[in-house]
C-alpha cells in the first residue's frame, strides 16, 4: 500500500477503537465518587471533576453553561431550517404541511425534553444538603487528594470499533463504530494501542452502511463517523503528535544518502 502517493511503502494497519459520549463519562465519574465518597463517610467533593473538563465552577451541573456542551444537540437548529423550509414551499396543503411539522417537532425536540442525567441532579442534592448543614467542603477529604484520572463509562455506554492509521490527522479522524452518534455530539475516542489514549471530539457527521456493506470485522460496525478533535482536555494534543510521529515511516540512511546524492547532481 501506498500512503499519499509517497515513494515509501508502509503497513496500513487497524487500531481498535471504543466511543462514547463525554456527558455519559462525566455523570460515570460523578456516580463513582459520590459512592466512593458515601463508603468513606465523607462530604461530597466534586470541583476536580469540574477542573478536569473545564465546566463552570460556579454554575451548577444543571446549569445550560454545564449541560448543554456535554451533548451538542442540533434539534433546534434542525427544526428552524425546516421550518423555514416549509414556509417558503407554498405547494404543500396547509393541513399536511401542519401534521408533517408536528410529526417533526415531536421527533427533534425528543432529546431536548430530556432531564438532566440522574447523576447530575443526585450530586446537586447532596451539595446542597452540605450547604444547608454547614457541610460546605472547602477542604477535599484525603482519601480525595489525588490527580483525577478519567475512565470510561458502564460498558452499555461504550461503542466499540475501528480505524485505520490513515484516517487520523491531527484536526480529524475517521472511524468505524457500532453506535450512532449525533452531528455536534461531544464524543471521546480511546485507541485501544499497547499504550492507550483518549481524545474528545466533536461528530461531523454519522453514516449508516448498507447491511451489504462488505466490511468484516467481529465488532460489526455499522456506522461511518468523522470526528474534529477538540483538544478540551490538556495534553490531548501533545499525546496525539506523538502518536502520530510514533506511526511516520522512516526511510534508511542508505536510500536518505542515495536521494541526496542524486539532487546534488540534479538528476
Amino acid at each position: 500500500m501506498i500512503y499519499n502517493k509517497s515513494g515509501h511503502p508502509v503497513e496500513v494497519k487497524k487500531i481498535s477503537t471504543r466511543m462514547w459520549g463525554l456527558r455519559d463519562e462525566i455523570e460515570a465519574a460523578l456516580e463513582r465518587r459520590i459512592k466512593e465518597c458515601e463508603a468513606a463517610s465523607v462530604p461530597l467533593f466534586i470541583d476536580d471533576i469540574k477542573k478536569f473538563y473545564n465546566l463552570n465552577m460556579k454554575a451548577p451541573l444543571t446549569d445550560s453553561s454545564n449541560v448543554i456542551p456535554l451533548h451538542g444537540n442540533p434539534a433546534s437548529n434542525d427544526l428552524n431550517s425546516l421550518m423555514a423550509s416549509l414556509k417558503e414551499d407554498e405547494k404543500i396543503p396547509e393541513p399536511e404541511k401542519s401534521q408533517s411539522t408536528q410529526e417533526v417537532i415531536a421527533s427533534l425536540s425528543e432529546g431536548e425534553a430530556k432531564e438532566p442525567p440522574k447523576a447530575f441532579n443526585e450530586a446537586e442534592e447532596i451539595l446542597a444538603e452540605q450547604s444547608l448543614q454547614g457541610l460546605e467542603n472547602k477542604k477535599p477529604a484525603d482519601i480525595l487528594i489525588r490527580p483525577y484520572k478519567r475512565q470510561a463509562p458502564d460498558l452499555e455506554r461504550i461503542s466499540y470499533g475501528f480505524c485505520f492509521l490513515s484516517d487520523i490527522h491531527m484536526d480529524n479522524l475517521l472511524t468505524f463504530t457500532q453506535g450512532k452518534f449525533l452531528q455536534g455530539q461531544s464524543v471521546v475516542v480511546e485507541f485501544l494501542i499497547p499504550q492507550s489514549f483518549m481524545m474528545t471530539a466533536e461528530v461531523i457527521y454519522c453514516h449508516y452502511y448498507a447491511l451489504r456493506s462488505r466490511i468484516i470485522s467481529s465488532t460489526k460496525p455499522d456506522y461511518r463517523v468523522q470526528s474534529q478533535f477538540k483538544f478540551a482536555i490538556p495534553g490531548e494534543r501533545d499525546t496525539l503528535r506523538n502518536f502520530l510521529k510514533s506511526i511516520e515511516s522512516t526511510v534508511s540512511d542508505k536510500k536518505a544518502k542515495k536521494e541526496t546524492k542524486d539532487e546534488s547532481l540534479g538528476i
